[in-house]
């Protein structure tokens, strides 16, 4: 099929999160398709070198860069109108020329949006002539729902402010195309409460389990790590409270222990937790293997946010153990005392860490099955040819009733 992809984020080099993603799913297409991308960055500039990576996938790709700013004038418009925030701050007339621009001058089977967010670029004049799917990494909406309950009073008030907007907005959506790619049946279950007459595929995150291979370990030190972006508020917070509730537990039973918080863009907050001995801030890496092949467990601290998180699949396929929070672990297909260990609470967090720690046999059938489950269930390899099953019966279906 001739597919045009449209997303907000440059995917390369996959760093984690949705950008790993993106890239993956890029990969996985490009076998079977011919691509072309409109991608318009939150990254600002980007290297040559990046784009020429990603030229390898596209007949032909355009990257606009934009510098992600916060618009405080559009929140306060935001307070006031049906439009959530997020969709204001998504606004781009030169997004929607360009894309009505390359849909006339193509004859496309398949239009991907990458993200609910960028459906607005598309012109209404294709509804119903071109098939148009939305893949989302998860419902905006439930992050913002779980703000209202985990956040202080000005976030709290925000969130509170914008949540149905949002949901009301990605149903609209929903209506238009009749179709929707999500995460897990959770992100599934979560949208199909509020509207239940799309066609919802689940095509989950996954991990390239040749590259996140098991490592020799060179630092025999005792440690764990969190990776994630910690400009995204819910990863920020989780490293702050654990830092502060759950790591003294830990320290108190392992005093040499060492807490990496490695990812990009880490905001002062985080930095600042440097301050506290054996917490160590790295900012970005070029590499995240060195950090998680020396790592006694990966921690997954969080409590708001959605879709599902790619830490734990990097980790797993490297054969370290993983200890999560409830939310952490949503929407993956994991066992608790099997393939990971799920905490509910901060002392049950800190005992879980402790006891991988201490009980090796624990901590070899952790990382045993956890590298299992990522060959049988996800590699990407395997979800590719989930996702092209999934866009081929669509637009096959679309076409049948056209």
């Amino acid at each position: 099929m001739k597919i045009l992809f449209i997303s907000y984020d440059f995917p390369y080099p996959p760093s984690g999160g949705s950008i790993s993603r993106d890239y993956n799913l890029i990969k996985q297409l490009s076998k079977n398709h011919e691509l072309y991308w409109i991608n318009r960055t939150i990254r600002g500039e980007i290297k040559q070198e990046y784009k020429d990576e990603m030229k390898k996938y596209f007949k032909e790709m355009k990257i606009i860069e934009w510098n992600y700013d916060q618009s405080p004038a559009g929140l306060l418009e935001s307070l006031v109108t049906k439009t959530p925030y997020i969709i204001k701050r998504f606004e781009s007339e030169e997004m929607k020329n360009f894309v009505s621009e390359t849909i006339k001058r193509n004859n496309f089977d398949l239009i991907l949006c990458d993200h609910i967010y960028l459906s607005q670029y598309i012109p209404d004049s294709i509804t119903g002539k071109i098939p148009v799917i939305p893949n989302n990494e998860d419902c905006g909406f439930t992050y913002y729902k779980r703000m209202t309950e985990n956040s202080g009073f000005a976030r709290s008030l925000y969130a509170g402010s914008q949540w149905k907007k949002l949901l009301n907005y990605e149903i609209e959506v929903l209506k238009k195309y009749k179709v929707y790619i999500t995460t897990s049946g959770k992100e599934k279950e979560l949208i199909s409460e509020y509207y239940n007459e799309a066609e919802i595929g689940v095509i989950e995150n996954g991990v390239d389990t040749e590259y996140f291979s098991e490592r020799e370990r060179t630092d025999l030190n005792p440690n764990i790590v969190f990776t994630a972006w910690f400009k995204y508020y819910p990863n920020a917070v989780a490293a702050i409270d654990f830092v502060n509730k759950i790591f003294p537990k830990i320290k108190k039973e392992i005093p040499g222990i060492k807490f990496y918080i490695v990812g990009k863009e880490p905001p002062q907050k985080v930095k600042d937790l440097e301050k506290t001995e054996g917490v160590i801030v790295t900012g970005f890496v070029d590499d995240i293997r060195k950090y998680l092949a020396n790592a006694d467990a990966a921690v997954i601290p969080l409590q708001i946010g959605g879709g599902t998180r790619l830490k734990i699949l990097e980790a797993m396929s490297m054969k370290i153990p993983v200890v999560s929070t409830v939310l952490g672990a949503e929407g993956l297909e994991v066992e608790d005392g099997k393939n990971i260990l799920i905490a509910r609470n901060d002392d049950e967090f800190a005992k879980k860490v402790i006891e991988i720690i201490t009980n090796k046999n624990l901590s070899k059938q952790l990382a045993d099955n956890g590298r299992i489950l990522m060959e049988k269930k996800y590699d990407w390899d395997k979800i590719g040819v989930r996702l092209n099953d999934f866009i081929n019966a669509f637009v096959k279906n679309f076409n049948a009733i056209k």
